[in-house]
């Protein structure tokens, strides 16, 4: 199996995050977003990232990819068979790459991309508002539903898990952090979710690319 894409968008942290837990041996392809060349498109026709490929077949999107490597290896199911917590699960995921990806994104691009990939200066009122407006209605909304212990639907890491902690990643790269007395419980689970060895060995390998981003090595052409 191969997944194209870069390691530190959360969306291709996500399908490497399941592949990892499930146990199985793919290969990740460095594709940067927005990639229109004509290869890349006749996999993922908007040029959108991840992508993936499982022998001669293709398809994109991270919902879907997920989707797909959980039909072919149910073996360490990722969505609960409880038809309920499914659909919460699935409700979650959705809700963190529709609601709570933007505004990580936001701070991630204008602090860490803005001024050391693309070298332009920092939209500081737009952190601002991500941080003190738009995220807080979502991490009270997430400290509602997070757990006391183990992971959003029991002891196993989920889809749930892996949706909600990969955009919070991003914006943690930007510096920002949840405020334990505020979210405790949600900030307890974020810690909790990346100690998980698949999410320890894959903020290992990104670290490298963010050092690289910061220093200046590595900068949009």
């Amino acid at each position: 199996m191969k997944v194209y894409g870069a390691t530190i968008s959360p969306n291709v942290r996500k399908v490497l995050a399941a592949l990892e837990i499930k146990g199985l041996e793919y290969e990740q392809i460095t594709v940067l977003p927005a990639t229109k060349t004509p290869e890349f498109l006749a996999i993922s026709p908007r040029g959108f990232i991840p992508a993936f490929g499982d022998g001669d077949f293709h398809i994109s999107d991270s919902s879907i990819i997920i989707d797909y490597i959980e039909g072919t290896h149910p073996e360490t199911p990722l969505i609960p068979s409880n038809l309920q917590d499914r659909a919460k699960s699935r409700w979650l995921e959705e809700y963190a790459g529709s609601v709570l990806f933007p505004a990580c994104a936001t701070i991630f691009s204008e602090v860490v991309l803005q001024p050391n990939f693309y070298k332009q200066i920092t939209d500081e009122a737009r952190v601002a508002t991500a941080v003190n407006e738009t995220l807080p209605a979502i991490l009270d909304y997430l400290e509602d539903l997070s757990p006391e212990n183990g992971f959003f639907f029991g002891d196993k890491i989920g889809l749930a898990d892996i949706s909600v902690v990969s955009p919070i990643i991003n914006a943690e790269f930007g510096k920002f952090r949840i405020d334990e007395a505020r979210w405790p419980k949600m900030a307890t689970v974020v810690k909790r979710i990346k100690a998980h060895p698949a999410f320890v060995k894959l903020l290992k390998a990104e670290a490298k690319t963010i050092a690289g981003i910061l220093k200046g090595e590595l900068i949009a052409s």
